[in-house]
């Protein structure tokens, strides 16, 4: 995928199904980032509601509100030990919530509020050292852009690995690639792993240039 239809398919991500309600914190965005928050959290909970009212648009995500207990600060300013969010997803319950600890992209909308950056987090896994790092390609499969960071040989706290056994060899190949993935015993182990800088930076470099909140 060219570099130019990531960052389009990015900014559409964002947009998809909710464009009246996405337009509130796009508008809050800053150049220089000033109402983006990162951050490594743990869920404390996940609820689904109903969408808001919403005057002349049709909103086609499911909507959630997360809860979720901070780690670490990793870029912007927030003062507490947990935050509340709003969620919208089109496939329904949000990924980043099925795993322990992630990495997470929240904008302060201009009444205070905060909505998750559609689609965008990282999985994190503790490495021996009990540095956070994330598994596979830090810029996602596909891209064929311009890279800064790369992904290095970690060793983790535990196995970081993934069932074979219901894709095709195909599938295998697309999801699992050797550069980051040792295939054995019908599962995929992780072999190398990006620190949670180093991901904050491909997604600057990437989906929140597209969407306007870095230059």
């Amino acid at each position: 995928m060219r570099t130019t239809q990531l960052l389009a398919n990015a900014t559409l991500a964002l947009s998809s199904g909710m464009s009246c309600l996405s337009s509130a914190a796009s508008e809050a965005h800053a150049a220089n980032g000033e109402n983006l928050f990162a951050f490594i959290g743990e869920k404390i909970s996940l609820e689904k509601q109903e969408p808001p009212a919403c005057d002349r648009c049709i909103i086609m995500d499911q909507y959630y509100v997360a809860h979720y207990r901070i780690l670490d600060t990793v870029f912007g300013d927030y003062r507490g030990n947990t935050i509340a969010f709003d969620v919208y997803d089109h496939y329904g319950e949000p990924r980043f919530s099925q795993g322990d600890t992630v990495l997470l992209f929240v904008s302060r909308r201009p009444n205070g509020t905060w909505i998750h950056e559609k689609y965008q987090y990282a999985e994190l896994h503790q490495g021996a050292d009990g540095e956070w790092y994330g598994c596979g390609d830090p810029y996602g499969r596909g891209f064929t852009g311009q890279r800064s960071v790369k992904a290095r040989p970690v060793q983790f706290a535990a196995p970081v690995s993934y069932p074979l056994t219901e894709l095709d060899p195909e599938e295998i190949k697309k999801y699992y690639p050797s550069e980051y993935f040792e295939l054995r015993d019908g599962r995929a182990y992780c072999t190398v792993g990006t620190s949670v800088a180093d991901l904050f930076t491909a997604k600057k470099e990437t989906v929140l240039t597209a969407r306007g909140i870095f230059k």
